[in-house]
């Protein structure tokens, strides 16, 4: 019985390990085909979550590159924003200083000694005395930046006529500044002419160089129009003041191209005119005619290309100076305007010995060469002529020595015997003539006074 029952036992484990097998078995599969629907339900969803991802990131970097521009934008505005209101906190600065500026001048004048109630009541003139000397200053140093700020300043804050001493400062150092970039451009061209590499860079440069030049000349023109122009002055300083527009637009037209060049050669040509017309009864020792004579001159020789017309113009002037020089005094000699004077008279006597050695001598050289040359071809054809009349006078002879022998000929041959048609010479008659020649009374007879007068006509009129 035990050994049945534990048969049977063990066949019912068997048989439950069995199913506890299948039934494992089961699981296992059910299991796995889960896990195979979870693992592609994973790639399904890393799939969708990688499209999915990239148009996310498509859209974000479309919403960033907008955002980036955005910002830019709002950058841009900020900046600018805060360059103004720079600008506004420099300009403020400024003021404040010139406020300040005022009130220390106001309590220097005020402090120092012999100073008048006018000139402490009145910063403005204090400040305009200030940068006039610094003006001054900066000249005499050749500091050509500070001369030509302290100078506009100068005139600008000037509420009269500038004095002969500030307008001296004021054409000084604009003229200093000029001076200074023109010769930088000389170089730059000669640069350009000698040297192979770098032209982009010289270019460049020259460039700058000419827009720094035209916008001082722009500026300078606008001071003497809405500061200087504006007052009341006499005609020798309105001449002054012209003959500098006329050398500013002067300036402009050496380096500009085109209408510009156009417009300021007129302007130019325009001003320098009515500088003239003012100063033309002035006397030919004055300082502001002879620069105005001096100037115009080397307009008409580098801008209009009219040297024989510059140098004949500057020599007019020079020869009128030097003419009126003989008859002052020492007295005159000695003074001011008279140092102004000597100075232009020798720069135009420069002007005028160099302007006749590069243009003008060689012109008169040339013409020189050219009239000999006529004379000589003249001289040639006179010989040449002579000859000519020589030849036909002896072809004439010729040909009338030659007429002369045909004629004789011709005459030869009548007083030949004429051969007849047979070729035989025709017999001659034997004519008594005996009776005739003797008794002349007869009717048939001939004279031989008349036979020899005949013979001699015939070879008269050969």
């Amino acid at each position: 019985m035990n050994l049945k029952s534990t048969v049977i036992k063990n066949n019912e484990n068997s048989s439950d390990l069995k199913l506890i097998n299948s039934e494992e078995s089961k699981i296992s599969k059910k299991k796995k085909s889960e896990d195979s629907k979870v693992e592609s339900q994973k790639q399904t969803e890393k799939i969708n979550l990688t499209t999915t991802g990239q148009l996310i990131d498509d859209k974000e970097k479309s919403e960033l590159k907008s955002e980036e521009k955005s910002n830019r934008s709002i950058i841009k505005k900020k900046k600018e924003e805060n360059l103004e209101k720079k600008k506004e906190e420099e300009n403020n600065s400024k003021l404040e200083d010139s406020k300040v500026n005022e009130s220390d001048m106001t309590s220097s004048i005020a402090n120092s000694e012999n100073i008048s109630d006018d000139e402490i009541a009145n910063p403005r003139k204090s400040q305009m005395d200030k940068a006039y000397y610094l003006a001054n200053l900066a000249m005499k140093i050749n500091d050509a930046d500070e001369a030509v700020r302290y100078s506009d300043e100068m005139a600008i804050l000037n509420e009269e006529p500038l004095t002969r001493d500030q307008r001296r400062v004021f054409c000084g150092c604009n003229y200093l500044y000029i001076e200074k970039l023109r010769s930088g451009l000389l170089y730059l061209n000669k640069l350009l002419i000698t040297e192979q590499t770098g032209k982009r860079m010289i270019n460049e440069i020259k460039d700058l160089k000419e827009k720094i030049i035209l916008k001082r000349c722009e500026h300078v023109i606008r001071i003497i129009n809405e500061n200087l122009l504006t007052k009341k002055i006499e005609p020798e300083v309105m001449a002054l003041y012209l003959k500098m527009k006329g050398d500013y637009y002067r300036y402009m037209a050496e380096i500009s191209k085109g209408n510009l060049l156009y417009v300021n050669k007129q302007n130019a040509f325009h001003f320098y005119n009515e500088a003239k017309d003012i100063v033309k009864d002035f006397d030919d020792l004055n300082p502001t005619k002879l620069n105005i004579s001096l100037n115009y001159s080397v307009f008409l020789n580098e801008v209009l290309n009219k040297r024989i017309n510059s140098f004949f113009y500057a020599k007019e002037a020079l020869y009128n100076a030097l003419k009126s020089l003989k008859n002052c005094s020492e007295d005159e000699l000695t003074s001011e305007d008279m140092k102004d004077t000597l100075m232009i008279i020798e720069i135009l006597n420069r002007n005028v010995e160099d302007w006749y050695k590069e243009e003008v001598g060689d012109i008169f050289e040339d013409e020189k060469k050219a009239k000999k040359k006529e004379e000589e071809e003249k001289e040639k054809k006179k010989k040449k002529h002579k000859k000519h009349k020589e030849e036909e006078k002896e072809e004439n002879n010729k040909d009338k020595d030659k007429e002369n022998d045909e004629l004789i000929d011709t005459s030869s041959k009548r007083f030949k015997p004429r051969k007849s048609i047979s070729g035989n010479v025709p017999e001659i008659p034997n004519l008594n003539l005996g009776s005739s020649m003797v008794n002349p009374n007869s009717s048939h007879h001939l004279n031989p006074n008349q036979l020899g007068k005949s013979i001699i006509n015939v070879k008269n009129n050969f």
